[in-house]
């Protein structure tokens, strides 16, 4: 869904009485903006604290005032998604100033989206974005959410016990350089597989996936849950690992990645949605029953209620900016070894591009 797109200063508001709590589709028409640093705010604090130095002294921190702000965030459908939704419908972003729309688009798309400004933002794997910010899209990471989601599952009868046994095989993925398929690379590379020339990536619609490992149209699925681990719970596979085993496990599966402009012209509604975000993925850790009754209820992910709880006991619910900058430029120099990134790219000017400093403390 790459492609241009418009963003004005000027537009409709959304109206109180939208529920923002059902997904809406991505060809729905961008939402406008407003311009946060307009109006009789700035003029009366400008007057009243003695000129424009004195407003910027004065700006609002996350949750302490109201942003006014509209906007757009993608997710896939994955369970472990649910900070989101918990933020959106525990009214944390509302709290922060914020009117949320989520909206369902597929994993091959969502990049693009938040790169153009048809989205303002989604969750993603850290891995899955350094190809596409390194080729230009404009976007930035800010801040880890949660550990776990990913894993490589083979049939129940598979000779396959390694990840060095998957040379030479057919790995099934929800889409090129999804959040799977750039994480796993990390471990065929540790077992001395090249992961773009000694297997065959092969793309299937991400609830197909079990079913095409159980034809035989390929030896192993490398995904997120639920699609992943719903064959596992019905005894149709076996799980190999995940991405919280071995050399290259992750203090963060999913991270906030935010569109350039939003960032570079709004960084105080930024920085209070990432915060807000943060807040959903703590809520989610202290009532894991209620996010899965939420997430099935609205139907964002396909699965069982019994399945979406278990599933969300095995995440980790502790974000934060501080923790994940850290990562980010021997994450980038790791991951070049994958053949995936340009080879004159370098891991710190590419951190730089990767990551959004706003100032956030947690």
């Amino acid at each position: 869904m790459a492609g241009e797109h418009e963003q004005g200063d000027a537009g409709r508001e959304t109206d109180e009485s939208e529920d923002l709590g059902a997904p809406a589709e991505l060809e729905v028409p961008a939402l406008s903006r407003r311009k946060l640093f307009a109006g009789a705010g700035i003029a009366a604090a400008v007057v009243a604290g003695g000129g424009v130095g004195a407003w910027l002294t004065t700006r609002r921190t996350p949750g302490a005032g109201p942003v006014n702000r509209a906007l757009k965030i993608g997710f896939g459908g994955g369970i472990c998604e649910a900070p989101l939704f918990a933020a959106l419908h525990q009214g944390i972003f509302e709290k922060h100033g914020l009117q949320v729309e989520v909206v369902k688009t597929g994993a091959d798309e969502i990049k693009d989206a938040v790169g153009a400004g048809k989205l303002d933002a989604a969750p993603g794997i850290f891995f899955s974005w350094l190809k596409p910010i390194e080729q230009g899209i404009d976007a930035k990471l800010a801040a880890g959410l949660h550990e776990g989601c990913l894993r490589i599952i083979v049939p129940p009868d598979s000779p396959i016990t390694s990840v060095a046994q998957l040379r030479n095989k057919t790995i099934g993925v929800a889409a090129i350089g999804d959040s799977s398929m750039s994480f796993f690379s990390l471990d065929l590379l540790d077992a001395g597989i090249n992961p773009s020339q000694d297997v065959e990536w092969r793309v299937f619609p991400g609830d197909q996936l079990g079913d095409a490992l159980a034809r035989g149209e390929i030896q192993a699925v490398a995904g997120s849950d639920p699609n992943a681990l719903l064959p596992l719970l019905k005894g149709k596979a076996r799980e190999l690992t995940n991405n919280q085993q071995g050399a290259n496990r992750e203090l963060f599966c999913c991270a906030t990645a935010i569109n350039g402009r939003l960032l570079r012209e709004d960084p105080d509604t930024a920085r209070a949605l990432v915060t807000a975000w943060a807040e959903g993925s703590r809520w989610v850790g202290a009532n894991l029953g209620q996010t899965a009754a939420l997430e099935v209820d609205n139907k964002y992910v396909a699965a069982d209620l019994t399945v979406v709880e278990s599933t969300l006991k095995t995440y980790g619910y502790n974000p934060s900016a501080v923790k994940f900058k850290p990562e980010i430029t021997p994450g980038i120099e790791k991951f070049a070894k994958t053949g995936y990134l340009d080879r004159k790219t370098d891991s710190r000017v590419l951190a730089d591009k990767v990551f959004a400093d706003l100032g956030l403390t947690w």
